[in-house]
Formats: structure tokens, sequence, C-alpha cells
């Protein structure tokens, strides 16, 4: 095959994706040089050929960026055409649909839902203490620990290992924790891929909808474990064509299995077309330059970009303390905010990027007070859980996992009785409400346990005929909200259809419970993320605060380290108009980031190594 660089020259490299007919074409993008609008050119350039939108499948890493191409599309051609789109999609998401068409095969039947059992909220808590009760061995006795062999598992799962060799493991835990997570027809997001995979390889016929697709779309492939690339391998050998578009110097998630090295192995095979995209087209001259510089300083085979127009501005400073610095930002932030357009579209606005959630946290109590800021949702109350949880058990009455989170609101149920439900679910791999009838019927219950899981079966019962009436008394009941406008949100949700029903559950719990509600997004106020969280993103003006080397590059070392170094690469690139870089020498007693650390106070190596100077603010 052939490397398209020496055909196309760096203004018109778009038509690769064009012209690209049959096999893979893989494609290095470095940040802002027009992926999306190659991408969106290829799909112009199918459906131009005759090509049914239906054939066509974009897929990406996160819901974010997605959501973003999704953005771009109708920008491109029109909020009508997105009614005959192509599919546009995470592979999660993707693999989820195939595990609800298929997952019958393996005993996953019925209606499936989908988490993280290993992290650390209620709905992981209430599995990891079934499965321990379970286990009942010397080898893991507390959930914490059971959460550590879990995050094995799924390692294993994302790296396309076998759990069951994996000499760490006790063989006692994996069984148990496989079959819980079957009987209750929970699957682990890790564990989504590797079921998925097996379901696609095992049949004879592909599903309909998977069997239309001839040509794949495939975003951010640096950020995709194996387990995740070995699905579109698969699906790369079962259509037409495939365009692969990743940077392997923008690969951040080693956390959960990314590593460049997926990109650049496909990238120098000769089977597959080759191309890269340098020009920037989100960054003026000022930007690309330091970008460029540390990319060379990171990168044993750097691609510098080159820029498509000069301006911007790039700023470093050093303070004095933090309190000079948050009153430098203070004033810098506000001055920025009053020129933004009356009307500003997401492009034109101000993020503040930071490499942990720790120090976003810290910079976001010490500047909220004195300028319009936002940062991510940091998880819904209780009382909203039960409301979600609630609401998606009436549009899927069958999920079991949704009712065993229900169990727990019924005080009068404790562990040991807990221990016989879950006990007779996995006997009888029922839910947990037909596993409290048939203890009831047996006698096993009594007391106050009998009469808890007596009410636990009628409002499953409820839940399961859709009776508005006695779910609304409940829900008004735990939440205080009113039993009227309960029933009267119900029946809306009801009448819906599926496509959008968590869009639709949840603005009815902002509606039933307004002090939950997600303020709506504020164009004007400036946006708090992690660098990790900025993936896709392009602002006019971007502020990293806090720029010590205590944080950026931390302790890290070898592959660590290189990922940091990718870290500061993709926070440099993300401007359209301004960089700003500041940290402080000290720090006050009443900063929550004061205290002892190695590299605190000290500017980042990486500034230097970008060609920057930190010059002294007063």
């Amino acid at each position: 095959m052939a490397n398209l660089d020496d055909r196309f020259d760096i203004d018109h490299r778009t038509e690769a994706f064009e012209r690209h007919e049959r096999g893979l074409l893989v494609c290095l993008a470095g940040p802002g040089t027009g992926k999306t609008t190659s991408l969106l050119a290829r799909t112009a350039a199918l459906t131009g050929r005759g090509c049914d939108p239906e054939t066509i499948c974009y897929l990406t890493f996160i819901r974010e960026i997605s959501s973003a191409f999704v953005d771009d599309y109708t920008e491109r051609f029109g909020a009508a055409a997105l009614n005959t789109a192509p599919r546009i999609s995470t592979l999660h998401s993707y693999a989820c649909r195939v595990l609800r068409n298929l997952g019958f095969r393996i005993g996953y039947d019925g209606d499936l839902l989908f988490t993280n059992v290993a992290e650390a909220d209620d709905a992981s808590q209430t599995f990891l203490e079934d499965l321990l009760r379970l286990i009942g061995r010397d080898e893991c006795r507390t959930v914490p620990q059971l959460r550590e062999h879990l995050k094995r598992v799924k390692a294993a799962w994302r790296d396309a290992v076998d759990p069951a060799t994996l000499p760490v493991l006790p063989s006692a835990i994996l069984g148990p924790a496989c079959d819980l997570l079957r009987c209750y027809r929970l699957v682990d997001w890790d564990q989504t891929i590797a079921l998925a995979d097996r379901l696609l390889r095992e049949v004879d016929e592909l599903p309909d909808w998977i069997a239309k697709i001839r040509h794949y779309y495939v975003d951010e492939f640096q950020d995709f474990n194996r387990a995740e690339q070995a699905v579109i391998g698969f699906l790369a050998d079962r259509s037409e064509s495939m365009v692969i578009v990743g940077d392997d110097d923008q690969s951040l998630y080693s956390s959960r299995g990314g590593s460049p090295d997926g990109i650049r192995a496909l990238y120098i095979d000769e089977r597959n077309d080759r191309v890269s995209l340098v020009k920037c087209y989100r960054c003026p001259d000022t930007i690309v330059a330091p970008t460029n510089t540390f990319q060379a300083a990171m990168s044993a085979s750097p691609r510098p970009m080159t820029q498509s127009r000069a301006g911007g501005d790039v700023l470093c400073y050093r303070f004095k303390s933090s309190k000079a610095e948050v009153a430098f930002l203070v004033e810098y932030l506000n001055s920025r905010i009053a020129e933004l357009p009356e009307t500003p579209k997401p492009k034109d606005g101000i993020v503040c990027l930071f490499p942990s959630k720790r120090v976003l946290n810290a910079y976001f109590d010490m500047l909220s007070p004195s300028i319009p800021c936002v940062k991510r949702s940091v998880g819904a109350t209780q009382t909203r859980l039960l409301m979600e949880r609630v609401l998606g058990s009436l549009l899927s009455p069958g999920q079991r996992f949704f009712e065993r989170l229900l169990l727990n609101i019924y005080d009068n149920v404790k562990p040991r009785h807990r221990h016989l439900i879950v006990a007779r679910v996995l006997e009888r791999d029922v839910s947990p409400s037909a596993a409290c009838e048939s203890l009831i019927n047996d006698g096993a219950l009594t007391g106050r346990a009998l009469a808890a899981t007596r009410e636990f079966v009628s409002t499953c019962n409820a839940i399961g005929a859709r009776n508005v009436a006695e779910v609304a008394q409940l829900l008004s009941v735990k939440t205080g909200a009113a039993v009227d406008q309960i029933a009267r949100e119900i029946d809306v949700l009801l009448a819906g259809d599926d496509v959008d029903a968590v869009e639709r559950i949840a603005t009815i719990c902002d509606t039933l419970l307004p002090d939950t509600a997600t303020p709506p997004v504020d164009l004007r106020a400036v946006q708090f993320l992690t660098v990790h969280g900025s993936k896709g993103l392009t602002k006019r003006t971007v502020v990293v605060p806090g720029l010590e080397q205590a944080w950026l590059p931390g302790e890290a070392v070898n592959q660590d380290l290189a990922e940091r170094r990718r870290l500061f690469f993709v926070a440099l690139s993300r401007a359209s108009d301004r960089l700003l870089l500041t940290f402080p020498h000290n720090r006050g007693g009443n900063d929550s980031l004061n205290f002892d650390m190695p590299g605190r106070g000290t500017a980042s190596p990486f500034i230097g190594q970008a060609g920057l100077t930190a010059c002294y603010h007063e």
C-alpha cells in the first residue's frame, strides 16, 4: 500500500480521505490539524458515490468526542441531516448493543445494565459486598481487597488476557464474580468489550445492523486498549474500508490500557495506506512554535506542525505566592470574559486546565468566589440516585441489579438476609424480588425482615406492572417530591420511546429535584477541566495555573513520565488564540495545596522544554 504523504501536499491531504476506497487508511493527525474536517469530507464523498449513510459508522473513545463529532456534523450538513446521518457512537455503546442483541447466547438475556464494578460508589459497593459474602475465604476478607482483585481482572479484560491465567488472582474470586454479574444481568465496562468480541467471533451470521456497515471511521485510536483494538480489527476484516485516525503524541489513558504503540504499529505497516495531517488550523504560530519545540523534546520521531495563521499570545508567569497568582488570574479571566461576544459559541470560551482533580478543586475553590466558573458534576445525591433508578426500572422493569439496589432502602433487610437473597438469586438465576418471594414461601424470613421483603416485592411488582400511583407514592415518601407531580412525570416518561431515555430521566429528575439539577451551560463562565477531560477541545483562551514540578510531571518516571509529557503537549495545543501558564513559588496557610512535596514552588521542567521562560510578575 502507499504512503500518501508523497502524493498529497500538506494542504490537500483531506483528498486522501475522500478517495480512499478499500482496506485500511491509517492517519496520524496532530492537534487541530483537521481530522474531523477530513472525516466529514469522506462522508460527503461516500454518500456522493451512492453509499447509504447506514453503511457508514463513526466510532470513538468517549462520549464527549462523539458528541463533538455530532456537533461538527450538524454544522457541516445541517440539523436536518442528522435524521439520515451515519451511526455515530463510542465503541462501548457499539459493544453494548452487541450484547443486547446476542447476550442471550451466554446467559445475558433480558435487560442489561452496564457499569464499573470497581468504582468507589454505592452501586459498586453493593456488588462487592454481595460478592465478598459469597467468597468467604482467607484470600480476600475485605471490600478494598476484593476491589483490588477485580481491578486485576479488569486489566486482563482490557489487555485481551483470560483472567483465569493470572497468577495473582485466587480462582475462588473469578468464578463467583462472573456468575454474580451474569445473574444480575450486570456487565462491567471492561468486560463489555471482552464479551462483545467473543460473541462477534462465535456467531455464524452478524446482526443485520452490523452487516449493513461497510465503512468505518475510528477516531482517537491511540486511547483504545488491546481488547478494543481487537474488536476494531475484527470489524476491519469484515468491512470494505476503515479509516483509523489517532495521534501517538496524545495518548493519555495508560490507566485503562491505552498506548501509543497500537497506532504506531498500524502506521508503519506497509500493508496499509498511510497519511499524516500536520497543518494546524486551531493554533496560531505563537502557540504552534512552543508546541513543536516541546514535541521535539518528547518524541524520538517528531512530526512538527505548520501553522495556518499568524497571531495569538503565549504568556508564562511566576508569582511570589499563590495569593498573587490568584489575584492576577481573577483580573485576567474577568478581562477575557468581558471580551466574549454577546452570544458566544463554545469555541469562543475560556478553559482552565489542570493535571489532576486535586489541583483543579484547589484552584476552583480559590477562583470561584471572584469569577463565573464551572466544573463537571461530582456525582448525584442518594435521593437523586434513587429517583433515577426507580425511573430506569420503570423503563426496564426486568433489570435485576436495579432491583438489588432498591433493596438497600429497606433497613430491616439486614446483611444476613441479603446474603440469603443473593444466594437464592445465584442458585435459581432469578431476580432479587423473585428470590425474596421464594424465601418468603419457604419461611426463611421472619419478623421485620419478612415485612420489609414483602414491601420490597410489592414495590418491584408495582414497577413491573407500571402501577404509576403506587410507584409515585413510594418516590414521594423517599424523596419528598409531590406525589401528583411525580405521577404526571412518570406518565410522560412511559409515553415516550427508549431512544432518549437517559436524557428524559435526567430532565424529570431536574424537575422533581431541582436542587440536584446541573446548572445550564453558561458559555461565558470559565470551564475547569483536567487535561484528560480536554481531549478534542478547542477554546479561544486556555489557562494552565499551578504549573509546578510537583504536579507536572510530579515524581513520574519511565512510561509514566512519557505520558505526563503527552499530557502537557495536549494542554499546549487546545488554544486558538491565547495560552497562559502560571505558577507560584509559595502557598499560604489556607491553600489546600500547601503541603510538603518535592517540586512544589518550582517551575515544571516542561515549560523550559517548550522553549518558554517564566517571567516574574509583580
